[in-house]
């Protein structure tokens, strides 16, 4: 398991410090973790898994493809239902409040309106 993380870490051209800090941890934490004198808890194995997009069982070794087909699809439909319920709300607005709202999306975005 260090290995992966460890991989998948400088794969992004992270630190460990950088990393550390990404995830709310020691660096020294990480990096017992990633010499494999520490082992991770499952919640920080679920915020890698987030973070790096790959499965929880490819950073533990029991899969070697990095994302299955279920995990896929729920993700999709995660992000799909999300898309839903703001367009959903987006069409409550009024034409007024959708034109503010474009506005404030675009100068978040740093496009120009």
């Amino acid at each position: 398991m260090q290995t992966r993380i460890k991989q998948l870490r400088l794969e992004k051209r992270l630190s460990q410090q950088a990393l550390a800090r990404i995830l709310n941890l020691n660096q020294s934490t990480l990096s017992k973790i990633e010499c494999g004198i520490s082992i991770p808890d499952a919640i920080l194995i679920c915020d890698l898994s987030r973070f790096f997009h790959v499965s929880a069982d490819y950073i533990l070794y029991l899969a070697e493809e990095r994302l299955n087909t279920d995990l896929l699809l729920a993700n999709n439909m995660f992000h799909l239902k999300k898309y839903l319920d703001h367009m959903s709300m987006y069409q409550q607005l009024t034409p007024c409040q959708q034109k503010v709202c474009d506005s404030f999306m675009q100068n978040m975005l740093g496009l120009s309106p």
